[in-house]
Protein backbone atom coordinates (compact mmCIF):
# COMPACT_ATOMS: atom_id res chain seq x y z
CA UNK A 1 0.00 0.00 0.00
CA UNK A 2 1.38 3.42 -0.95
CA UNK A 3 -1.80 5.54 -0.65
CA UNK A 4 -4.62 5.83 1.86
CA UNK A 5 -7.82 7.80 1.19
CA UNK A 6 -9.08 9.53 4.35
CA UNK A 7 -12.02 11.31 2.70
CA UNK A 8 -12.75 13.23 -0.50
CA UNK A 9 -10.46 16.05 0.70
CA UNK A 10 -7.48 14.35 2.39
CA UNK A 11 -5.16 11.53 1.38
CA UNK A 12 -1.97 10.01 2.77
CA UNK A 13 0.72 8.98 0.29
CA UNK A 14 4.00 7.16 0.85
CA UNK A 15 7.03 9.23 -0.16
CA UNK A 16 9.27 6.85 -2.08
CA UNK A 17 12.40 8.84 -1.19
CA UNK A 18 11.89 9.53 2.52
CA UNK A 19 9.72 6.46 3.20
CA UNK A 20 7.44 8.75 5.21
CA UNK A 21 3.72 9.29 4.73
CA UNK A 22 2.81 12.74 3.42
CA UNK A 23 -0.52 14.56 3.76
CA UNK A 24 -2.34 15.65 0.61
CA UNK A 25 -5.36 17.95 0.39
CA UNK A 26 -7.41 17.97 -2.81
CA UNK A 27 -4.53 16.16 -4.48
CA UNK A 28 -1.91 18.77 -3.51
CA UNK A 29 1.00 18.00 -1.19
CA UNK A 30 0.63 19.93 2.08
CA UNK A 31 3.67 21.93 3.11
CA UNK A 32 5.69 20.59 6.02
CA UNK A 33 6.43 24.10 7.30
CA UNK A 34 4.84 27.53 7.57
CA UNK A 35 6.31 31.01 7.86
CA UNK A 36 4.90 31.84 11.29
CA UNK A 37 3.38 29.99 14.22
CA UNK A 38 1.62 31.45 17.25
CA UNK A 39 1.17 30.02 20.73
CA UNK A 40 -1.78 31.34 22.79
CA UNK A 41 -1.85 31.48 26.60
CA UNK A 42 -4.33 32.54 29.29
CA UNK A 43 -2.79 34.75 31.96
CA UNK A 44 -1.96 32.55 34.93
CA UNK A 45 1.02 31.39 37.03
CA UNK A 46 1.82 28.54 34.63
CA UNK A 47 1.96 30.73 31.53
CA UNK A 48 4.06 33.38 33.29
CA UNK A 49 6.45 30.69 34.56
CA UNK A 50 6.76 29.29 31.03
CA UNK A 51 7.51 32.76 29.66
CA UNK A 52 10.12 33.50 32.33
CA UNK A 53 11.88 30.15 31.98
CA UNK A 54 11.29 29.74 28.21
CA UNK A 55 9.56 26.39 28.02
CA UNK A 56 6.48 24.76 26.53
CA UNK A 57 4.27 22.40 28.49
CA UNK A 58 3.83 19.11 26.65
CA UNK A 59 0.25 18.19 27.43
CA UNK A 60 -1.11 14.69 27.80
CA UNK A 61 -3.92 14.35 25.19
CA UNK A 62 -6.16 12.99 27.95
CA UNK A 63 -6.25 16.57 29.33
CA UNK A 64 -7.50 18.19 26.10
CA UNK A 65 -10.78 20.11 26.10
CA UNK A 66 -11.93 18.10 23.06
CA UNK A 67 -12.43 14.39 23.99
CA UNK A 68 -12.36 13.48 20.29
CA UNK A 69 -8.86 14.92 19.85
CA UNK A 70 -6.19 12.18 19.73
CA UNK A 71 -9.06 9.75 20.20
CA UNK A 72 -7.95 6.14 20.41
CA UNK A 73 -11.15 5.08 18.66
CA UNK A 74 -9.62 6.30 15.39
CA UNK A 75 -7.81 2.96 15.36
CA UNK A 76 -9.52 -0.41 15.13
CA UNK A 77 -8.89 -3.11 17.74
CA UNK A 78 -7.37 -0.63 20.18
CA UNK A 79 -7.13 -3.22 22.97
CA UNK A 80 -4.39 -4.94 20.98
CA UNK A 81 -2.53 -1.78 19.97
CA UNK A 82 0.93 -2.65 21.30
CA UNK A 83 2.33 0.89 21.16
CA UNK A 84 -0.52 2.20 23.34
CA UNK A 85 -0.41 0.04 26.43
CA UNK A 86 -0.58 3.13 28.66
CA UNK A 87 -3.70 4.51 26.98
CA UNK A 88 -6.82 5.03 29.06
CA UNK A 89 -9.48 7.38 27.68
CA UNK A 90 -7.04 9.11 25.32
CA UNK A 91 -4.38 9.19 28.05
CA UNK A 92 -0.87 8.85 26.60
CA UNK A 93 1.62 8.72 29.45
CA UNK A 94 4.62 8.71 27.13
CA UNK A 95 3.42 11.37 24.66
CA UNK A 96 3.41 15.16 25.01
CA UNK A 97 1.71 17.64 22.67
CA UNK A 98 2.20 21.40 22.31
CA UNK A 99 -0.23 23.21 20.00
CA UNK A 100 0.33 26.26 17.79
CA UNK A 101 -1.70 28.13 15.19
CA UNK A 102 -0.84 29.66 11.82
CA UNK A 103 -3.04 32.66 12.61
CA UNK A 104 -2.84 35.56 15.07
CA UNK A 105 -5.89 37.52 13.86
CA UNK A 106 -8.67 35.02 14.49
CA UNK A 107 -11.34 36.27 16.94
CA UNK A 108 -12.18 32.78 18.18
CA UNK A 109 -8.58 31.95 19.05
CA UNK A 110 -8.31 35.04 21.25
CA UNK A 111 -11.68 34.32 22.85
CA UNK A 112 -11.05 30.62 23.51
CA UNK A 113 -7.35 30.41 24.32
CA UNK A 114 -6.53 33.69 26.06
CA UNK A 115 -9.62 33.78 28.27
CA UNK A 116 -11.31 36.40 26.09
CA UNK A 117 -8.30 38.72 25.52
CA UNK A 118 -7.09 38.27 29.08
CA UNK A 119 -3.90 36.52 28.01
CA UNK A 120 -1.09 36.71 25.48
CA UNK A 121 0.38 35.02 22.42
CA UNK A 122 3.93 34.39 21.24
CA UNK A 123 5.11 34.39 17.65
CA UNK A 124 7.68 31.88 16.39
CA UNK A 125 9.27 31.17 13.04
CA UNK A 126 7.22 28.29 11.68
CA UNK A 127 10.07 26.84 9.68
CA UNK A 128 12.08 26.17 12.82
CA UNK A 129 11.37 26.51 16.52
CA UNK A 130 14.72 26.29 18.30
CA UNK A 131 14.29 23.65 21.00
CA UNK A 132 16.95 22.75 23.56
CA UNK A 133 17.56 19.04 23.01
CA UNK A 134 20.20 18.36 25.64
CA UNK A 135 17.74 16.47 27.84
CA UNK A 136 17.34 12.71 27.91
CA UNK A 137 13.70 13.04 28.98
CA UNK A 138 12.63 13.78 25.40
CA UNK A 139 13.42 10.81 23.20
CA UNK A 140 12.36 12.45 19.94
CA UNK A 141 9.94 15.07 18.67
CA UNK A 142 8.41 16.42 15.49
CA UNK A 143 6.54 19.52 14.36
CA UNK A 144 3.58 18.64 12.16
CA UNK A 145 0.29 20.08 10.95
CA UNK A 146 -3.18 18.90 12.00
CA UNK A 147 -5.67 17.76 9.36
CA UNK A 148 -9.46 18.23 9.47
CA UNK A 149 -11.38 15.60 7.49
CA UNK A 150 -15.16 15.91 7.26
CA UNK A 151 -15.69 12.51 8.88
CA UNK A 152 -12.45 10.94 10.17
CA UNK A 153 -12.25 7.27 9.26
CA UNK A 154 -11.12 4.46 11.51
CA UNK A 155 -7.89 2.87 10.36
CA UNK A 156 -6.20 -0.46 10.88
CA UNK A 157 -3.92 -0.43 13.90
CA UNK A 158 -1.18 -2.10 11.83
CA UNK A 159 -0.93 0.72 9.30
CA UNK A 160 2.53 2.35 9.55
CA UNK A 161 0.96 5.80 9.95
CA UNK A 162 -1.66 4.78 12.54
CA UNK A 163 -0.03 6.45 15.54
CA UNK A 164 0.65 9.71 13.69
CA UNK A 165 -2.88 9.76 12.25
CA UNK A 166 -4.46 9.47 15.70
CA UNK A 167 -2.34 12.33 17.10
CA UNK A 168 -2.92 14.77 14.21
CA UNK A 169 -6.56 14.31 13.12
CA UNK A 170 -9.45 16.52 14.29
CA UNK A 171 -13.03 17.09 13.17
CA UNK A 172 -13.71 19.66 10.45
CA UNK A 173 -15.31 22.22 12.75
CA UNK A 174 -11.92 22.82 14.40
CA UNK A 175 -10.29 23.85 11.11
CA UNK A 176 -10.38 27.58 11.99
CA UNK A 177 -7.49 26.88 14.40
CA UNK A 178 -5.05 26.06 11.56
CA UNK A 179 -3.16 24.01 14.10
CA UNK A 180 0.37 22.64 14.11
CA UNK A 181 1.76 20.46 16.87
CA UNK A 182 5.00 19.52 18.48
CA UNK A 183 4.56 15.85 19.32
CA UNK A 184 7.22 14.44 21.64
CA UNK A 185 7.94 10.96 22.94
CA UNK A 186 8.83 11.23 26.61
CA UNK A 187 11.05 9.13 28.81
CA UNK A 188 9.74 10.37 32.18
CA UNK A 189 6.99 12.42 33.82
CA UNK A 190 8.70 15.76 33.14
CA UNK A 191 6.64 17.58 30.49
CA UNK A 192 8.69 20.75 30.04
CA UNK A 193 10.33 21.42 26.66
CA UNK A 194 12.75 24.35 26.74
CA UNK A 195 13.20 26.71 23.81
CA UNK A 196 15.74 29.46 23.20
CA UNK A 197 14.39 32.93 24.10
CA UNK A 198 15.63 34.21 20.73
CA UNK A 199 13.01 31.98 19.11
CA UNK A 200 10.26 34.46 20.06
CA UNK A 201 9.75 36.96 17.23
CA UNK A 202 6.91 38.99 18.78
CA UNK A 203 4.67 39.15 21.87
CA UNK A 204 0.94 39.96 21.66
CA UNK A 205 -1.04 40.98 24.75
CA UNK A 206 -4.82 40.87 24.95
CA UNK A 207 -6.33 44.30 25.63
CA UNK A 208 -8.09 43.27 28.86
CA UNK A 209 -4.73 43.05 30.60
CA UNK A 210 -3.76 46.75 30.21
CA UNK A 211 -7.42 47.79 30.46
CA UNK A 212 -8.26 45.89 33.64
CA UNK A 213 -5.06 44.58 35.22
CA UNK A 214 -2.37 47.27 35.18
CA UNK A 215 0.01 45.40 37.49
CA UNK A 216 -0.06 42.31 35.26
CA UNK A 217 0.54 44.50 32.21
CA UNK A 218 3.57 46.13 33.84
CA UNK A 219 4.87 42.70 34.80
CA UNK A 220 4.67 41.47 31.19
CA UNK A 221 6.47 44.58 29.96
CA UNK A 222 9.21 44.03 32.53
CA UNK A 223 9.57 40.39 31.49
CA UNK A 224 9.87 41.50 27.88
CA UNK A 225 12.55 44.06 28.78
CA UNK A 226 14.46 41.52 30.88
CA UNK A 227 14.18 38.37 28.72
CA UNK A 228 13.30 39.57 25.21
CA UNK A 229 14.65 43.13 24.86
CA UNK A 230 14.79 43.02 21.05
CA UNK A 231 11.34 41.45 20.64
CA UNK A 232 8.45 43.75 19.57
CA UNK A 233 5.36 43.75 21.74
CA UNK A 234 1.78 44.53 20.70
CA UNK A 235 -1.56 45.04 22.42
CA UNK A 236 -4.49 43.39 20.59
CA UNK A 237 -7.87 45.16 20.46
CA UNK A 238 -11.12 44.69 18.56
CA UNK A 239 -10.86 47.45 15.95
CA UNK A 240 -13.00 50.47 16.94
CA UNK A 241 -14.51 50.98 13.45
CA UNK A 242 -13.83 47.79 11.44
CA UNK A 243 -14.77 44.15 12.03
CA UNK A 244 -11.25 42.93 12.63
CA UNK A 245 -8.46 43.07 15.19
CA UNK A 246 -6.11 45.99 15.79
CA UNK A 247 -2.47 45.42 16.75
CA UNK A 248 -0.97 48.42 18.53
CA UNK A 249 2.80 48.39 18.95
CA UNK A 250 3.86 49.32 22.48
CA UNK A 251 7.34 50.60 21.64
CA UNK A 252 10.14 50.24 19.14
Amino acid sequence: MDEFIIDREYQLKLNSKTKLWDNYQHGELLSKSTDKLFKYFPLNLYSIDGLLRSYFHLANPGQFNDPFDCNINLAKDIIELDSMKTVKRNNFNNIGVCSFSETIDNHLMWAHYTNNYNGFALEFCGKKIDIKLNRSEIIRHTLTRVIYPEIPVKINKDFPFAYHYILTTKFKHWSYEKEWRIIAELNCDDREMEYYPESIKAIYIGHKIPDENESAYKMLLEIQELKFPKTPIFVVYPHPTDLNLKFEKVWE
